[in-house]
């Protein structure tokens, strides 16, 4: 590879991964956002996950500066990470979304938060469609706050040493809530190093419609996003996995164009209690933003 690094092993040596689908005029915007951070990763690997699109002008255009490796299939996001983390020759692993964007000092800070300790990194964001920050209030994230929520969000913040990627790897076969899951695995072997300031801006554009896909999704492709909460049912424990089930479950409803099917589906997978309650503080939640967007 590369672009040139000035060597230093005192340093850890950082790779970082980019997986990009049918997006070549992003990658290049992404890639600057890498090449200008103040502590120099050593490579960048770019995986095209079996792309339509032509990204000949694009890889022509950065050339030297990067790593390329193209999938012979389409596996997505998580296959093209694993990928990348396969390629990678850092001792960390610092994770880029094609369409997000670092802000300069951001794995200076990442670094220097894991203090010689921890094992892996996470960071504040801003959201693209707002501008607002979200922030976590800790500077050391465990496997217990990720009991709660998925409080580290996109893997665009996470840095983490590639043989713990490497034994845990992205789980190919969940069609959402990916991260979470290997924040959760990870978290058996470290804490998160936590930086409090937003050092990346996340492209949310396609989550805000989030609902609306959910609606048309068949039963079948509901319960294969609920995945998570079965595999890790240890972790997070019975109530939350019946409580999150329901909520993902029905998030849809008022847009469902079968409310009975889907909500018997609901009582299905975690039973009445959980199905009725879930609706109904759904319904009451909704009321309340309506009472107050009125005001």
């Amino acid at each position: 590879m590369n672009f040139s690094m000035h060597e230093n092993h005192e340093k850890p040596l950082v790779s970082v991964v980019i997986p990009t689908y049918n997006r070549p005029e992003h990658l290049i915007r992404a890639c600057e956002a890498v090449l200008g951070q103040t502590y120099e990763p050593i490579e960048i690997v770019v995986v095209n996950d079996n792309s339509d699109a032509d990204y000949s002008g694009v890889v022509a255009e950065l050339g030297a500066r990067i790593t390329y490796v193209e999938r012979s299939e389409n596996g997505g996001g998580s296959a093209a990470r694993n990928t990348g983390i396969e390629a990678a020759r850092g001792e960390y692993v610092a994770f880029l979304d094609d369409d997000d964007i670092w802000n300069p000092d951001k794995l200076m800070k990442q670094i220097a938060s894991l203090k010689g300790i921890h094992s892996a990194s996470h960071c504040g964001y801003e959201l693209k469609s707002t501008g607002k920050t979200r922030i976590e209030g800790k500077a050391i994230i465990t496997g217990e706050d990720l009991r709660e929520n998925n409080k580290l969000a996109s893997t665009s913040g996470l840095l983490a040493k590639r043989e713990l990627l490497l034994k845990h790897r992205f789980d190919e076969t969940l069609k959402r809530s990916q991260d979470w899951d290997l924040y959760i695995r990870l978290s058996s072997d470290t804490d998160f190093s936590y930086v409090q300031s937003a050092e990346y801006v996340y492209d949310d554009g396609d989550h805000s419609r989030m609902s609306n896909k959910l609606a048309e999704l068949d039963k079948k492709s509901l319960l294969f996003r609920t995945k998570i909460f079965d595999k890790n049912s240890k972790f997070f424990g019975r109530k939350f996995v019946l409580k999150h089930k329901a909520e993902y479950l029905l998030r849809a409803f008022s847009k469902s164009k079968d409310k009975k099917s889907l909500f018997m589906l609901c009582v299905d997978q975690v039973g009445w209690y959980y199905s009725i309650k879930t609706l109904f503080l759904l319904a009451a939640n909704k009321k309340i933003k309506q009472y107050i967007n009125r005001g």
